[in-house]
């Protein structure tokens, strides 16, 4: 699974988890924080997440950031 993400729309907690469990198709039960992220993406077949618009992007997305580098392989744009 290859997916695209914009980061500029994981700067705010609230809604950052609203569009990732949109765009990775976590189930329902997701627990919209960082701890939910990690076991959602080592549960995912393969993934591959390219994410846009990463730089000078500040916010909650450093915390999400360093989610995805413990759990997948990213690559930044």
């Amino acid at each position: 699974m290859k997916v695209i993400l914009d980061a500029k729309k994981l700067t705010e907690k609230q809604s950052a988890h609203e569009y990732l469990k949109w765009m990775l198709e976590f189930p329902d039960y997701y627990g919209n924080n960082l701890d939910a992220l990690y076991d959602c993406l080592t549960e995912l077949r393969p993934l591959t997440l390219l994410i846009v618009n990463s730089k000078d992007t500040e916010g909650y997305f450093l915390k999400v950031l360093d989610v995805f580098e413990d759990a997948c392989n990213c690559v930044l744009l």
